[in-house]
C-alpha cells in the first residue's frame, strides 16, 4: 500500500443532499488512506484506488428483473457506482465496495441481486472468514443472488448469504456488512497488486 494512495469515494444521495457518512472517512484515515470525493462529474484518473459505500437499492433494471422491492432508486448513483466499477477494473485499481457497494460491483459484472431478504436488517450475524467465526453487523435487505462470472466467494453467513467477494484476477473487493462500524482491517483491500 503506497503511503500517499489516495482513494476516491463514491458520494451518496438522499432527497435533499449529497453526502459521505463520517464513518467511512475515519476507516480511511484509520487504514492510512487519503481521500477525496467523486460525484458523476469528477474525473476517476486523479484515484489510486476506490471506495463505494452503503446507499439506497440500485434499480433492478440493471438485473433484468421486475422491481418489486427496491426502495429509493436513484439513477444517479447507479450511474456513478457503474462508472466508477468499469474505470476500475480497465485500469486495474483497488475497489472496495461496501454494502450497495457490494451489490453493485456484482450487478454491473453480470450477477443478480435477491431484492428482499430476512434476517440481515439490523441483524448481527456471523459469517466465516480467514478459517474463523467473525461477527458482522448487516444493515441490508437485499443480497447476491447469482455471482457475476469474474467475482468469487472469499466469506458467507452462517446462513448461507455471500458476505464477502473478490475479483478473480484484480484487487477489487466486496463486502455486504459495514466494516466501517467494526473493528475490521481494510487494508488488505486497498493493498497494491
Amino acid at each position: 500500500m503506497g503511503d500517499n494512495m489516495l482513494i476516491g469515494v463514491a458520494i451518496r444521495k438522499n432527497d435533499i443532499d449529497y453526502f459521505v457518512h463520517q464513518s467511512y472517512l475515519l476507516m480511511l484515515q484509520k487504514a492510512g488512506l487519503d481521500y477525496d470525493f467523486i460525484t458523476i462529474n469528477t474525473p476517476l484518473t486523479y484515484f489510486d484506488g476506490f471506495l463505494i459505500p452503503g446507499g439506497y437499492d440500485l434499480d433492478s433494471k440493471y438485473y433484468n428483473q421486475k422491481n418489486y422491492a427496491c426502495y429509493n432508486v436513484d439513477e444517479e448513483m447507479d450511474l456513478l457506482d457503474q462508472k466508477i466499477i468499469l474505470y476500475a477494473i480497465k485500469n486495474k485499481k483497488p475497489l472496495l465496495g461496501i454494502c450497495r457497494g457490494i451489490q453493485s460491483l456484482n450487478v454491473f459484472l453480470g450477477g443478480t441481486l435477491k431484492q428482499n431478504i430476512l434476517h440481515h436488517n439490523n441483524e448481527n450475524h456471523f459469517i466465516y472468514y480467514k478459517n474463523k467465526y467473525q461477527l458482522v453487523n448487516s444493515f441490508h435487505h437485499q443480497s447476491i443472488d447469482k455471482l457475476a462470472c469474474d467475482l468469487e466467494i472469499i466469506a458467507k453467513s452462517i446462513d448461507d448469504e455471500i458476505e464477502i467477494v473478490k475479483h478473480k484476477y484484480l484487487n477489487i473487493y466486496g463486502v455486504q456488512f459495514h466494516p466501517e462500524l467494526i473493528n475490521f482491517d481494510i487494508r488488505d483491500f486497498f493493498s497494491e497488486p
